[in-house]
């Protein structure tokens, strides 16, 4: 069988076209939801900080780091929220903490993970994410195997030691930030 450039350009145009179209196209829809995106991830932010700090009436970006907000109760200062991450086993772990202006952690957010299904992403579940709600302890939360915190431990996940650790790792290092704003705003 002898090949016509013919049969060759023509479907490779009419590929090339619609290709062009759908970019187009694509790239329209983009532009035209950026703003509505954004709205969207700023009002999941909110409410997220509103979980993590429930005594905060509303929030304010810190002069002391991008990813760190000052809870407010009328015009006084409430605690802190603070996005980190580390390191887990399915990749990057974002984790929002809040911690009240008497240093006790009141809630720890999962915002992104893509950990384990049944085993890593069970640090989404309220059982493992309340053993943070305590006073913050000097040296951090440490991860302990087994069960039987004590106070400052927190119980790993079976099976999912690495993300256990990973949560933890998070919240240390919101700890260490509040560490270094609290009083300062």
């Amino acid at each position: 069988m002898k090949l016509n450039a013919k049969d060759v350009l023509k479907p490779t145009l009419i590929l090339v076209v619609i290709c062009l179209v759908v970019t187009a196209c694509l790239a329209e829809t983009n532009v035209m939801t950026r703003g509505a995106i954004a709205a969207q991830n700023a009002k999941d932010a909110e409410e997220s900080r509103k979980v993590a700090l429930p005594v905060a009436s509303s929030f304010e970006q810190s002069s002391k780091g991008k990813d760190c907000y000052v809870g407010k109760k009328g015009s006084d200062v409430a605690g802190y929220v603070f996005t980190t991450e580390a390191s887990s086993y399915g990749g990057k772990i974002k984790v929002m903490t809040g911690i009240d202006k008497g240093g006790k952690v009141t809630g720890v957010i999962l915002l992104e993970t893509s950990d384990t299904p049944g085993l890593g992403l069970n640090a989404q579940k309220a059982s493992f994410r309340d053993q943070y709600k305590q006073k913050v302890p000097a040296k951090g939360f440490e991860v302990v195997k087994g069960g039987g915190a004590k106070e400052g431990q927190i119980n790993a996940m079976t099976g999912a030691t690495i993300s256990s650790k990973a949560v933890t790792k998070a919240v240390n290092e919101a700890i260490q930030e509040y560490e270094e704003v609290k009083g300062g705003d």
